[in-house]
């Protein structure tokens, strides 16, 4: 099939079977409030008729950490022209779990808060949320059939998987959280086989459904576990015995797992491969992170999908100038090409995803520059 132009579809498909498609694979997206900014219209339209994008559709709902939950949301303190502080609460089976964030006015991401209080902040709070009874989640599998239609063959539908550490790490206090799961033996262990338990019971619910297209599952979680949070002894005990028993219940299911991962991951690539993640992504570069992507092809690349290495972070630096990019596509795609199984992707996020005016105009004129340098080196 080489050589004939492929649809979107086809071509991330082809790429994920560790085989050379028509080109290589790009996946970009703009950041939604940078809509209205110059250069955005280009962006937009590469996305809409050319990008190889993972797209999310519905599927399970994980509720608060795998619990029911009723949520609400209030206003405790409103400063005009400065910030408002909101109070947001889960109502679980295992009682309240309440949250505090700050929000500025005029960043430029109306979405970006800042905490001041997340919503586990003792080892109460995790010892209550680990003994809470759990039961498998439902599948949505009209809402998934929906998203994939909407998805069609401009890329590839993707739903969310529950992660059990990684969320419990993003929802608990910060400074106390990675000595809970060292001085709570019990309560860790107990918290990551009730959870592990609820997500083969879950999954179990695919083995048989007719679904358009196979589930692939996303996680955000492994940057938590990874240096400087986690080395490989309590990587090896915490997190690679559970995610392998998720991991293969994904894939009795049918489906294949998805990682993001930011940071310091080049170290673990081997380990995520063992455990059964079938794509890892962005694969950040130095200084961002540790990934050489030459290094990653021989290591793992015929076991999982590579994807991302253009450290787009720098974009938004003085330093950094959008002619810049070419080099940085040309080597990304020398390294990671061949052979299939790797897309393009920058590593830090949505193009346009700055904290000023002028970062994001950037970053737009450099998303302009890495399009410009696919065309110019990717094709097979």
């Amino acid at each position: 099939m080489r050589g004939r132009p492929m649809d979107s579809k086809t071509r991330l498909l082809t790429a994920w079977s560790f085989k050379e498609p028509d080109r290589v694979p790009i996946e970009i997206e703009l950041y939604p409030p940078m809509r209205a900014f110059p250069g955005a219209d280009k962006i937009i339209e590469f996305q809409e008729k050319e990008a190889d994008n993972f797209i999310g559709v519905p599927g399970f709902s994980w509720g608060f950490l795998g619990l029911d939950s009723e949520y609400r949301e209030e206003t405790v303190e409103d400063i005009p022209g400065s910030c408002k502080l909101i109070k947001r609460t889960h109502s679980t089976p295992a009682g309240e779990f309440t949250a505090l964030t700050r929000h500025f006015y005029g960043e430029m991401d109306p979405n970006d808060y800042h905490w001041e209080k997340r919503y586990l902040e003792t080892p109460e709070d995790f010892k209550r949320l680990a003994e809470a009874p759990r039961s498998r989640r439902r599948f949505d599998a009209e809402q998934y059939r929906l998203g994939c239609e909407r998805v069609g063959r401009r890329g590839l539908p993707c739903t969310g998987l529950f992660h059990p550490l990684g969320s419990l790490v993003r929802n608990s206090n910060m400074d106390e959280v990675y000595v809970w799961l060292l001085s709570e033996k019990k309560t860790t262990e107990g918290f990551l086989e009730n959870c592990t338990a609820q997500i083969c019971d879950s999954m179990l619910q695919l083995k048989g459904m007719e679904l358009p297209d196979p589930p692939i599952f996303m996680t955000y979680a492994l940057e938590m576990l990874t240096p400087p949070w986690f080395g490989k002894e309590l990587f090896n005990r915490l997190v690679f015995p559970y995610d392998k028993r998720v991991n293969d219940a994904v894939h009795l299911a049918g489906g294949r797992h998805r990682a993001h991962c930011h940071g310091n991951s080049g170290d673990f690539l081997e380990l995520f491969a063992d455990m059964g993640i079938d794509s890892v992504e962005p694969l950040e570069p130095s200084p961002y992170g540790d990934n050489v992507l030459a290094e990653a092809k021989k290591l793992v690349g015929g076991r999982m999908l590579l994807s991302g290495n253009i450290p787009s972070q720098a974009f938004a630096l003085d330093s950094f100038k959008a002619r810049d990019v070419r080099g940085l596509v040309k080597r990304a795609i020398e390294e990671g090409a061949p052979g299939g199984g790797f897309t393009l992707r920058t590593s830090g996020g949505a193009v346009g995803d700055g904290k000023t005016r002028e970062q994001c105009v950037k970053s737009i004129e450099c998303a302009t520059a890495l399009i410009d340098a696919w065309r110019e080196f990717g094709a097979y």
